[in-house]
């Protein structure tokens, strides 16, 4: 029986180079994968005196100074169990931050505060993320300051295109930033964001965004402050799959809906 026909030299120099070309292929995808999954953004200088900064073992999530005494934040940032603190914070409670800009360096005018009661908004949807929302009572009021202060609240909607600021620490891939950083996004339309999330957005929720992909908010940005005009609008909830995708702007639940709760749950103490 005859064996295999050999391969030419020209056939193998054909294919070896076939092969390469596939494999720069593969990297270069791989390369664009990796650098849109980076959230984009700059540096903020420090003056985001309402932005708080959430620890359980590690910073985990964001939050908002509304009064000195309360903050506000995502339900899904209530972690079960065992609370473990850091950042010199407390053992076994829920540690909050304010003043806080860089990871690795502290700074004498940050404020440490323990929570004494985290109250999930009563109709929370762990699943459809509707109702995303929740107050923090601080154990200790913070001391107002010209680097901690809390935002006012936002009683309306802003309009579609609206340029708003949204603070945090996150990014696509561990470690997270040192520095908080902020992004620039213009708010979408409901349209927009139903045609994105179909069946997914209430009108609890809003959306805001850029048209090409490379800035949003990711991990450890949730509970966060999107800020338009001065005044808090949303806080971070949700998205869809990898950060920073195009169509698929970031979902934020909608503050001027939840101010009679809001101040409800404050009066209630």
């Amino acid at each position: 029986m005859e064996g295999p026909n050999p391969i030419s030299p020209l056939r193998r120099t054909i294919l070896e180079l076939l092969y390469v070309v596939l494999l720069l292929l593969v990297s270069s995808g791989r390369t664009e994968q990796t650098d849109i999954r980076i959230v984009g953004g700059y540096a903020c200088e420090k003056g985001q005196p309402w932005q708080a900064a959430l620890f359980y073992d590690q910073l985990y999530c964001g939050g908002v100074l509304i009064n000195k005494d309360w903050v506000l934040t995502a339900a899904h940032c209530k972690q079960p169990g065992v609370l473990i603190s850091g950042r010199d914070c407390p053992p076994i409670s829920c540690c909050l931050l304010f003043a806080f800009y860089n990871l690795k360096q502290p700074d004498e005018s940050e404020q440490r505060r323990t929570a004494s009661k985290l109250i999930p908004h009563p109709n929370y949807n762990p699943n459809t993320k509707d109702n995303n929302i929740m107050l923090i009572k601080l154990t200790t009021p913070v001391q107002f300051s010209n680097k901690v202060y809390p935002i006012a609240l936002a009683r309306s909607t802003t309009a579609p295109g609206t340029t708003c600021v949204m603070s945090g620490w996150g990014t696509a891939k561990y470690p997270i930033r040192t520095l908080t950083y902020c992004t620039n996004l213009q708010i979408v339309s409901a349209a927009e964001c139903q045609k994105a999330y179909p069946g997914s957005f209430t009108n609890n929720m809003l959306c805001a965004g850029v048209a090409e992909r490379g800035t949003d908010p990711c991990q450890v940005d949730s509970g966060g402050p999107l800020v338009c005009g001065g005044a808090l609008h949303g806080i971070v909830s949700w998205g869809f799959g990898e950060c920073a995708l195009p169509q698929k702007p970031a979902v934020y639940i909608k503050i001027s809906k939840y101010i009679n709760w809001i101040q409800a749950t404050i009066r209630g103490g």
